[in-house]
């Protein structure tokens, strides 16, 4: 039987990735927010009296939120792909430190909220 910090040990560094991957997960989700809050707002919306509640900076930036968004979203996919589903492949390593510390990549997300964001 193992004790606690050897069983530990396997799963840091999982963990660790997970956390450095929540970094671009956080920069997504915070996109996804803002778009869903603000994405419709488009040029017609200038024509409009009441803007449609809608900015000017909003008019203006929703279409590099969009593309921001989509490139931080692919590129999670893909850093999650290499470390929790080729990664054990290659090297025959179990896959299951690497699920249970997955929804790591939600921490800093998070942190963020909870310290006012």
């Amino acid at each position: 039987m193992r004790d606690a910090p050897t069983a530990l040990r396997g799963f840091l560094p999982p963990l660790a990735v997970h956390l450095l991957i929540g970094l671009p997960t956080a920069v997504v989700v915070l996109c996804a927010r803002w778009y869903l809050a603000h994405g419709h707002c488009d040029n017609g919306d200038l024509r409009r009296r009441d803007l449609d509640l809608c900015t000017y900076d909003q008019i203006e930036s929703s279409g590099f939120v969009l593309f921001a968004l989509v490139t931080s979203a692919a590129f999670v996919a893909l850093l999650l792909v290499l470390f929790d589903g080729l990664g054990p492949l290659r090297t025959g390593r179990p896959i299951r430190p690497r699920l249970l510390t997955l929804p790591a990549i939600l921490l800093p997300y998070a942190a963020y909220v909870a310290l006012g964001g």
